[in-house]
């Protein structure tokens, strides 16, 4: 168990490094290392512990401690898998970040810093958006679920519905469907 442990800490941290625009926006890597490489969950799986790390309070980074969790097979050794997990992700580099900051706010003009983050806003954009995709293409693709997965989009772009309201109607929409077929 205490290599699967280490292993996780190294996928983690590994995955925390790549992590421009947040946890959310490795998600498909996340899905890639826990479900394709190494095995340790069911694409169904993964989606159920992704949804829990979205709806749940606290950060995105919670579904590396659930995978974690999961890939020992839950009980004390999860609880220490997730913590190792999570650990690793939001460790190192907050450490890194405040440095980067310190360093960023000390060395470049605030004209410069605000070209960088929209250079760096479509690059966030884009991961979040590739981790919708992935998880809804997991799932098994149906007209169904795209048109439930775009209307749920667009409505997140042009109104300012609260995500929960939005998930609510996702998740009553998925139940309908599910009575229908």
């Amino acid at each position: 168990m205490l290599s699967l442990i280490l292993q996780l800490m190294a996928v983690s941290l590994g995955l925390s490094l790549l992590s421009v625009g947040g946890a959310i926006a490795v998600i498909p890597e996340v899905y890639r290392l826990a479900v394709e490489v190494n095995g340790w969950m069911s694409p169904a799986r993964f989606a159920e512990l992704y949804a829990i790390s979205q709806f749940a309070p606290g950060p995105n980074a919670m579904v590396l401690a659930l995978m974690g969790w999961e890939a020992v097979g839950g009980g004390f050794g999860g609880w220490v898998a997730g913590l190792a997990a999570m650990g690793a992700f939001v460790g190192p580099t907050s450490v890194i970040s405040v440095l980067a900051f310190r360093s960023w706010a000390a060395r470049i003009s605030p004209a410069k810093q605000i070209l960088i983050r929209a250079a760096l806003l479509p690059l966030s954009v884009a991961l979040v958006a590739s981790s919708g995709v992935l998880i809804t293409a997991s799932l098994g693709v149906s007209p169904l679920v795209l048109v439930v997965v775009a209307a749920v989009a667009v409505a997140s772009a042009v109104t300012k519905a609260h995500p929960l309201l939005l998930m609510a109607g996702g998740a009553a929409a998925g139940a309908l469907t599910s009575l229908v077929a």
